[in-house]
């Protein structure tokens, strides 16, 4: 494992931070702030305060409902109140944009976004010994967990030649993915329906799609089956701010098409088969964060892609 310390490039982190200054100061129309609440908030009020203190007023219970009621330049901020947001949610157009002056904003409060669920309990069928299997409804990316934590995987290079399938020898609490299906080993005189085990259903944990001038903050994304924050086009530049980005099944973030991003104070790690994935004509900056490769590619750059580290180029492959 190689921990990548990325130092701070000079100059981006004082923009992105003054972006809300710059506002107050010379925005001709006020941002509207949308409060979210996944535990007190209720989708059928306005969104408008983070307390239910009127009838119809207080926040949303979900993220998906604040951005349907968003317009270009808002705020939206949510409680962290110790329970996931288990949601996978798309900013797209130019009503989840903002400007340089007043950027869309998406403020976590260090809340997690979550895309796990439980494995059913009458998925699992014996295999032989302690190995027991079941199979997911999307196949391709895939993430275990035991009370919440990943568990140790197992993958081809560590195949068993004595067994039919060709599953990785798998000690005790370990797992692979093999055609299709989870492998999942228990502990002597054990079923796999004494552990809270949890696998990656929901996509990707935050899209955004053709957007300009957008400021994700403070925000842990996780469990999701592909990648934690995937984006497409986007400009002006965006920002991913104090992002842990972390145990989803592909990427932590991918960025594609003609995009600009800044990745700042951000943290990737222990996802599935790289942690930052940038294709297209993708130009990002990435500064005072910790990549970590966990034994996979730390990051990965399409042929006209740019990763700037420091203000410098970075090499085509992270190493691992």
């Amino acid at each position: 494992m190689m921990l990548h310390r990325i130092g701070l490039a000079g100059g981006l982190l004082p923009l992105v931070l003054s972006f809300g200054a710059v506002c107050l100061a010379t925005a001709t129309a006020a941002a509207r702030e949308i409060y979210v609440n996944n535990v007190a908030g209720n989708d059928i009020l306005d969104g408008a305060a983070p307390n239910s203190v009127n009838p119809g007023q207080g926040p949303f219970r979900t993220i998906a409902k604040a951005l349907r009621v968003a317009s270009a330049g808002d705020h939206i901020i949510l409680a962290n109140v110790g329970q996931p947001y288990k949601e996978s949610v798309s900013l797209v157009g130019s009503r989840h944009s903002g400007t340089a002056y007043q950027p869309f904003t998406l403020e976590g409060n260090g809340a997690v976004l979550d895309g796990t669920r439980p494995v059913p309990q009458n998925a699992w069928e014996w295999v032989a010994g302690d190995v027991f299997r079941f199979q997911p409804e999307e196949k391709q990316f895939q993430q275990l967990f035991l009370d919440g934590a990943p568990l140790v995987r197992r993958t081809a290079s560590d195949s068993n030649p004595a067994s039919n399938h060709q599953v990785p020898a798998l000690e005790p609490k370990q797992w692979a993915l093999v055609d299709g299906w989870i492998y999942f080993r228990v502990e002597p005189v054990s079923l796999p329906q004494s552990y809270a085990l949890t696998y990656a259903t929901l996509p990707a944990g935050l899209t955004l799609y053709k957007v300009e001038n957008v400021v994700i903050s403070n925000l842990t994304i996780q469990g999701f089956r592909t990648d934690g924050v995937y984006l497409h086009d986007v400009a002006g530049p965006c920002a991913l701010v104090g992002l842990n980005c972390r145990w989803n099944g592909r990427c932590g973030v991918a960025v594609e098409g003609v995009s600009q991003m800044q990745l700042i104070s951000c943290t990737l790690e222990g996802n599935g088969q790289r942690q930052l994935l940038l294709n297209g004509y993708s130009d990002v900056d990435l500064s005072n964060s910790h990549v970590s490769g966990n034994g996979t590619t730390a990051w990965q750059l399409g042929k006209n892609a740019h990763l700037y580290v420091d203000g410098q180029p970075a090499e085509p492959d992270g190493a691992k």
